[in-house]
């Protein structure tokens, strides 16, 4: 898979949110970098490779469906030399605003994740998980 500035490779990943995270943050800082109007094709091609790398690695439907909404806002945006205001908002900001309130939601949702393996594992490690099976 092409290698992107910022964007650790396969063999670096410790964890199971390590690869979507980065691929998170990768997203936010190509979205934050356009400075539109007008398509830029290039970076497109990056935020379509970034979702489905983050899409592959990771198998949470709640994720999967912020990443599809990062998708298609991000085609929007990058794909057009004019965009739609929508109501007091610009095309640019409207879309922006959506792009960023599903980075923050997959953000928030991977430390959620993270933070339930990381406490399963403490739960499993200190022997509840041998009590929890035998009270079944």
């Amino acid at each position: 898979m092409p290698q992107y500035a910022g964007v650790p490779s396969s063999d670096e990943y410790s964890t199971d949110t390590d690869r979507p995270r980065d691929g998170q943050a990768a997203l936010r800082r190509i979205i934050e970098s356009y400075a539109g109007p007008g398509a830029d094709l290039r970076a497109l091609r990056r935020v379509v490779d970034l979702c489905r790398e983050v899409q592959d690695a990771i198998e949470d439907d709640y994720c999967r469906e912020k990443i599809r909404a990062i998708a298609e806002y991000s085609a929007e945006l990058l794909s057009q030399a004019e965009h739609r205001a929508r109501g007091p908002l610009s095309g640019i900001d409207f879309l922006r605003q959506q792009i960023r309130g599903a980075l923050e939601l997959l953000q928030s949702r991977l430390y959620s994740l993270e933070r339930g393996r990381r406490f399963g594992q403490q739960f499993a490690h200190a022997g509840f998980g041998a009590i929890h099976a035998a009270k079944r």
